[in-house]
């Protein structure tokens, strides 16, 4: 196993594509959250920067970074498709590995992936926010940020099936990216709203929610004695959707279901 992870590694990382999506990703993320750490849009007395001071930083984080999952999704269907297109797979069964390992390995680079941009964006966040300006309460919320690495998976997940199912990587992207925009929407119209909220890209898209800017304007006028304690009650009544902790457990359920038919896929077609 180790050896086939190893093999992985290195077939990755000297693989230029790899690098300049990875760096493109580890770009954009920057760029948009120093944007957002720099703007100063007033809104009745409230700055917009305030979604990145504490407690709320790395809700906010969590959902800038999420933005930039396509990236990731597209990486990995690439580096999947690749090892169909060249054959790899096959040359690996030569070499000596089995279904088992090779599936393996590739799980090994998903999670390594998905671990790797957890790290990035905690650093980033760390030097691009206002989260280090003192050591109380550092990492008050970086729960959100564990989720996100959830939604990493759901995402990678999706790509793994499909790429397994279609071995063609133009049309794995084209499918993948219809689903998501086009082919679940139009599901969930038909369906009642207690199913379409438990669909699967409707559950994992929701693991990392726009910032409530409301309800934190709300909170920081009761400071100030703007509100009272009824309408603030009222408002999270308001805010309150779905149970985050329910979408982590049908997110957490989906990521199974689609690893497990991917890998009784892979092991069932020919190379």
């Amino acid at each position: 196993m180790a050896r086939a992870v190893k093999a992985e590694l290195i077939k990755t990382l000297g693989y230029a594509t790899f690098w300049v999506l990875i760096s493109l990703h580890a770009i954009l993320f920057l760029l948009v959250l120093t944007i957002a750490n720099k703007a100063t849009l007033n809104f009745n007395g409230v700055e917009s920067n305030i979604l990145l001071s504490k407690p709320y930083t790395w809700g906010t984080v969590a959902w800038l970074a999420s933005w930039f999952n396509l990236i990731l999704a597209l990486l990995f269907i690439i580096l999947c498709g690749n090892d169909f297109l060249f054959g790899t797979y096959r040359r690996g069964l030569l070499d000596g590995f089995s279904r088992n390992q090779l599936f393996k390995a590739k799980l090994s680079l998903l999670l390594l992936i998905a671990i790797y941009v957890v790290v990035l964006i905690t650093l980033i966040a760390l030097f691009a926010t206002p989260v280090l300006n003192s050591w109380e309460n550092l990492f008050t919320g970086y729960g959100y940020i564990l989720v996100l690495f959830i939604q990493m998976l759901g995402y990678f997940s999706i790509a793994l099936l499909i790429i397994v199912l279609t071995r063609n990587i133009a049309l794995t992207i084209i499918v993948y990216l219809l689903y998501f925009a086009l082919i679940e929407p139009i599901i969930r119209l038909f369906l009642p709203d207690s199913a379409a909220q438990l669909m699967p890209v409707k559950i994992i898209s929701n693991l990392t929610p726009m910032p409530d800017f409301l309800g934190i304007m709300a909170k920081h006028f009761n400071v100030n004695d703007q509100l009272d304690a009824s309408t603030l009650n009222t408002l999270d009544v308001i805010n309150n959707g779905t149970s985050l902790t329910q979408n982590i457990v049908v997110a957490c359920l989906y990521i199974a279901a689609f690893t497990v038919l991917s890998y009784f896929v892979f092991k069932s077609k020919d190379f």
